[in-house]
């Protein structure tokens, strides 16, 4: 079979992203919108994936979300089934839902809502966004989540650590694609923001402000070099020329970070600390609780549904690795959640059934089940061979657990408002 030519890989995130919208929102009438992360710019033919969020009206409940949650899965199912050449693009559900209201809360504005493209549904609360992101004034929050990002990356690439996985012929791409655009282009762009005080759009956008302010100039000038030619370069088959490579982008990282120290205003940072104790100190400061019990419940609602799409995936498309992968997701939404409830209740000793019972809620026997079988996941090895299983009754269970912590949510979020007043939007 052929390689299909650029163009028509790029057209395929339309296709997606189409079949996605129609799915959801002929499926659920609370669909309003879909956005994925980045600008269209930035997504490489056959080698990128869509990262979608979906928007809902604000009538939409726990019910609604577990369906369009069911939803997303099959609709990501049958697409794999009947259109293997989309594979790459479909690697997983979408990865959040979220309500106009809730994206638009000041009490919940996040810098990755700068770098969302609209490819479906009403524009009027995506426009107020756009604009809102570029009004408002570069806070400790934004510093405290670009700075973060970029320590996260601070490191010579390491071999291994981002597999290929359903990308066909394009695969020997994949070692520059994931060096260049996962792994580079990220953090810088998070250096960027932090170096102009202000949100970028995209991937495109933040390394070109680094190159036109005479920043790390020589790396993304062959970033970009890579991505004009679509990883046909030397360096893709060379090893030598490939560990220059990493080294010319790894001193990158080098040469911003004592300017990005500079650079911050509103958090207090030591320096002369280094890369590695800054990026502790920061994973151990406290962050706005409720802020983020919210980014956790936009995650979890729409979960299970891709347990299913990948429990029940064809042979043509490897669900394996990506199923390990989501131990990661139920560790972040077990404990850290009721860590947030623990902080907003203020006591740090409480039990889960301890931080329910607080907020008057009654836990019932397939929601106990439900904690005690997510907890027990938690701690689980990616190798473990009940895996398996274990998911299988993950996509019964966790819609029960999910219930519970949106509930949760919409308590502390009344106390919030009860206290300090409705929020602006």
């Amino acid at each position: 079979m052929n390689t299909p030519s650029l163009t028509e890989l790029q057209s395929h995130f339309q296709a997606v992203a189409s079949t996605v919208a129609r799915g959801l929102s002929e499926g659920n009438s609370h669909v309003v919108a879909l956005v994925a992360k980045w600008e269209k710019r930035d997504l490489v033919p056959g080698l990128s994936d869509l990262d979608f969020r979906v928007i809902c009206d604000d009538q939409t409940s726990a019910d609604d979300w577990i369906a369009i949650d069911r939803l997303a899965g099959q609709v990501h199912l049958e697409m794999v089934r009947a259109h293997p050449e989309w594979n790459r693009i479909n690697e997983h559900t979408p990865g959040a839902g979220m309500t106009i209201s809730e994206v638009l809360d000041s009490r919940f504005s996040n810098p990755e809502y700068a770098v969302w493209s609209l490819w479906w549904g009403r524009r009027d609360w995506f426009d107020r966004l756009k604009a809102r992101m570029v009004a408002r004034r570069f806070d400790a929050a934004d510093e405290r989540y670009h700075l973060s990002k970029f320590l996260q990356y601070y490191s010579p690439y390491i071999h291994g650590i981002d597999p290929p996985i359903n990308l066909g012929a394009l695969e020997p791409k994949y070692a520059m694609h994931s060096r260049c655009w996962h792994y580079f282009a990220p953090p810088m762009l998070s250096a960027a923001a932090i170096l102009a005080r202000k949100n970028f759009s995209g991937k495109w956008e933040a390394l070109s402000w680094l190159r036109d302010n005479g920043l790390v100039t020589e790396q993304v000038d062959a970033v970009f070099q890579q991505l004009e030619a679509h990883y046909e370069t030397p360096e893709r088959t060379c090893a030598d020329r490939l560990h220059a490579f990493e080294e010319l982008l790894f001193a990158g990282f080098k040469q911003l970070y004592p300017l990005l120290l500079e650079s911050i205003e509103h958090l207090n940072v030591d320096r002369s600390t280094s890369p590695g104790q800054l990026k502790k100190r920061l994973e151990a400061a406290s962050a706005d609780p409720l802020a983020t019990l919210m980014e956790h419940i936009r995650y979890a609602r729409i979960r299970s549904g891709r347990y299913a799409f990948y429990l029940n995936a064809p042979s043509h498309f490897d669900a394996r690795r990506l199923l390990r992968y989501e131990l990661n997701w139920i560790r972040k939404l077990t404990e850290p959640i009721v860590d947030s409830l623990r902080t907003l209740l203020g006591d740090p000793n409480l039990s889960h059934e301890q931080c329910f019972d607080r907020l008057g809620l009654t836990v019932d026997p397939t929601q106990h089940r439900a904690i005690d079988h997510l907890w027990n996941m938690a701690h689980q090895a990616p190798q473990d061979t009940a895996l398996r299983d274990m998911f299988q009754e993950a996509v019964q269970l966790f819609p029960h657990y999910y219930r519970l912590i949106e509930r949760a949510l919409e308590i502390v979020r009344q106390d919030n408002e009860a206290h300090f007043g409705t929020p602006s939007s």
